[in-house]
């Protein structure tokens, strides 16, 4: 498909822009043009150009189609290439492409948010997943190539047509379920639970679509998963999800992640990418529904605005949500921002921060000086200076995964030094290595171990030096 249309109009139609494919495609013949106009750009196609396209076998998409001279689709299939897995997704045609306001009842496609939950979920072997909130069926694609059994749950009895389409185009088996958030698993155990919910703060008396809205007031539906989960993980068992928040006048961020958690016997780890004011939040999700385009769009807007700030909403913060059910009656929490670049996939990265969370907890204080540590292979240190001056700053960086990035006094380099090169990688306890540093320097010793304490458990926690 991208050699038929080029880079230009492939990126363009990734982005929501179908207009310089179909450009392309108006002056190609042959079955793939005819395939992309149909099921990508949603045109029609004479029924000759449909018949030699599919060789016959557009009777399994036969509900989906109208019209005999010329042939339309009412969905939208799309290839998804993830590795070394070629699948087929089937969805509804975005409002860029129907020209028209989303329905009700639109069933969202391969998006940008469900890429990126794909990427960031944890990979182990289990035997049971769920994914909550399937729409299209992307995530349980996903799951079922490391789940012995997969469950898939929605509200819209069309997400599950489309779900079970996509999974059977696929030769993917998953269980699916009608109902909301847990209801339909109630009782039920997993090992993994992904969800990519209806996750929009909209107003339910301005603008209403079931791909984004939950009928639920402000950020409750997050809120539920995120409070419930632990009743439907077993033991070592992981959730994750996509979610906004809700930032209130007078309050930091991370306040409302906190409040679902509240009560949670789970591990935590909230990562906020991005934050957006009220106005831009709004706007956006007008976009992506279409409904700018609407007679009605200034009423919308201002009531959607209106029912935000009823609520004090200043801000909405959008990121993922990764929980554990660890084995300690003290759980972690770890809420921090990170709009920085990030280098996808993330899901071995999440691993291996409660991994280490958990040899963090069993060296508790000080105890983390009898740790034997290495620094990651992905650190480097970066010198900054100014013409004709000194040194001015030396910088932590990592070029993997979440690219975390910090400063270093020169001792802090020093001692990156020290378990990077020569025998002492890793071999003694740091506290140790710390010692001998400190008295080459001429520092005091115990003065040097007590101030190199909360650095190093940070330095652990971000894995810029892993055990």
């Amino acid at each position: 498909m991208r050699a038929l249309l080029g880079d230009r109009a492939a990126d363009a139609l990734d982005r929501g822009d179908p207009s310089p494919a179909r450009k392309v495609v108006a002056g190609s013949d042959g079955p793939l043009a005819a395939l992309v106009s149909l099921f990508m750009l949603g045109d029609s196609v004479p029924s000759a150009a449909f018949e030699g396209a599919t060789g016959g076998h557009g009777v399994v998409l036969a509900p989906w189609l109208s019209g005999s001279d010329p042939v339309s689709s009412s969905v939208e299939l799309a290839p998804y290439a993830v590795d070394d897995a070629d699948w087929f997704v089937v969805a509804d045609f975005s409002s860029a492409v129907r020209r028209a306001p989303l329905a009700v009842d639109h069933v969202l496609g391969v998006g940008g948010a469900s890429t990126m939950l794909a990427q960031c979920v944890v990979r182990p072997q289990v035997d049971a997943a769920l994914d909550l909130g399937t729409g299209c069926g992307v995530q349980a694609l996903h799951l079922a190539r490391h789940s012995r059994d997969v469950v898939a749950t929605d509200t819209s009895a069309r997400a599950l047509s489309l779900a079970e389409l996509t999974l059977a185009l696929n030769g993917v088996s998953a269980r699916l379920r009608r109902g909301s958030l847990f209801d339909p698993v109630a009782g039920q155990g997993f090992d993994l639970v992904v969800s990519n919910p209806p996750f929009v703060i909209g107003a339910p008396q301005a603008s209403r679509h079931e791909y984004r809205d939950a009928g639920l007031p402000g950020d409750e539906v997050c809120a539920r998963i995120v409070s419930e989960a632990h009743r439907h993980l077993r033991p070592g068992g992981w959730a994750q999800l996509l979610a906004n928040w809700e930032i209130r006048d007078g309050q930091s961020w991370p306040s409302r992640p906190l409040d679902w958690l509240a009560g949670s016997p789970l591990d935590a780890w909230v990562v906020q990418r991005e934050v957006q004011d009220p106005s831009s939040y709004v706007d956006l999700w007008l976009r992506d529904s279409g409904d700018d385009r609407t007679e009605g769009a200034s009423a919308i807007r201002e009531a959607w605005l209106a029912g935000l700030a009823a609520r004090g909403v200043v801000g909405v913060g959008f990121g993922l949500v990764s929980l554990r059910a660890g084995a300690s009656p003290d759980p972690v929490r770890r809420l921090q921002h990170h709009g920085a670049a990030v280098q996808q996939p993330l899901g071995p990265a999440v691993r291996d921060w409660f991994d280490r969370q958990d040899v963090l907890r069993a060296h508790p204080g000080a105890d983390v000086l009898s740790l034997h540590l290495a620094v990651g292979d992905d650190v480097r240190v970066d010198t900054r200076r100014r013409p004709g001056g000194g040194v001015t700053e030396r910088l932590v960086l990592q070029e993997r995964a979440l690219r975390f990035s910090g400063t270093l006094d020169p001792f802090g380099e020093s001692l990156l030094d020290a378990l990077t090169f020569g025998d002492q990688r890793g071999s003694r306890p740091v506290g140790e290595v710390v010692a001998a540093l400190a008295t080459a320097d001429g520092l005091d010793v115990e003065a040097t171990l007590s101030a190199s304490v909360p650095v190093l458990r940070k330095l652990v926690e971000e894995g810029f030096l892993l055990p």
